[in-house]
């Protein structure tokens, strides 16, 4: 038998290769199971991982509308040249103007928020406070007027901000991103002047000289116009918040 034939060769193979099966198949059982049990566990660790943020998590960083989407808004939103960063943005949260506000015209698009915004920081005055005031002078219609002269979200009267005008370079207040900039700029100023934040309101309201005239000299510490806006103030936090 010197030499075997091909199909020799092959039964032979066969046979070892059963042997081999038969004597250590329950091995070869056992680590294929261990296998798939380790791939399965994996899975089932990774994938919730992969679907799921953890707990510390922060919310996504907020972004600054495109000037694409600018441009299609009406006018004259549409002029705002968009010329800050998404880290002046830090903190910022989206704002719905309430139903009834709405329906009655009132408009605050994002890219005018997110200006407010970066405004009111700049000037360390409360975002919130200059959204409560916008709600109370002209339920956020930014073409709001009245036969005084007051005008815009702010109602800012141009007669009494000529010099503050002059040197924040603005000409025309009836723009919404120049008349809430003239407001947040008074607003600041009246802040260095007086502590609380009802006196602040009154002589927004009033202007400084009509505020010790009609109230202060009365011996008043607020008004109905400043319980009023920081009434909207907390209702606005509070919708900010998610709690109504």
């Amino acid at each position: 038998m010197r030499g075997r034939t091909p199909q020799i060769r092959r039964i032979l193979r066969r046979k070892r290769i059963k042997r081999a099966i038969k004597a250590y198949g329950n091995y070869i059982a056992a680590g294929l199971l261990a296998v798939v049990v380790i791939v399965f566990t994996v899975g089932a660790a990774v994938k919730p991982a992969a679907n799921s943020l953890p707990e510390d998590t922060k919310e996504p960083e907020p972004t600054q509308p495109t000037m694409e989407a600018v441009q299609q808004e009406p006018y004259p939103f549409n002029l705002m040249s968009l010329d800050w960063s998404g880290e002046e943005l830090e903190g910022w949260t989206r704002y719905e103007v309430p139903e009834d506000y709405a329906d009655n015209g009132g408009y605050l698009p994002e890219c005018m928020q997110q200006y407010t915004y970066i405004i009111c920081k700049q000037y360390g005055v409360e975002y919130t406070l200059v959204l409560a005031i916008i709600e109370i002078e002209s339920g956020y219609r930014w073409d709001a007027s009245c036969k005084e002269g007051s005008t815009g979200y702010m109602q800012v009267l141009p007669k009494w901000h000529k010099e503050r005008m002059h040197r924040l370079n603005v000409d025309n207040v009836e723009n919404p991103y120049f008349n809430v900039l003239v407001g947040v700029d008074y607003l600041a100023e009246l802040q260095e002047r007086f502590d609380t934040e009802a006196e602040v309101l009154t002589a927004y309201n009033y202007g400084v000289a009509g505020a010790y005239e009609h109230v202060w000299n009365k011996g008043l510490t607020e008004t109905e116009y400043s319980r009023e806006v920081q009434q909207a103030k907390e209702r606005i936090e509070r919708r900010m918040r998610g709690e109504w």
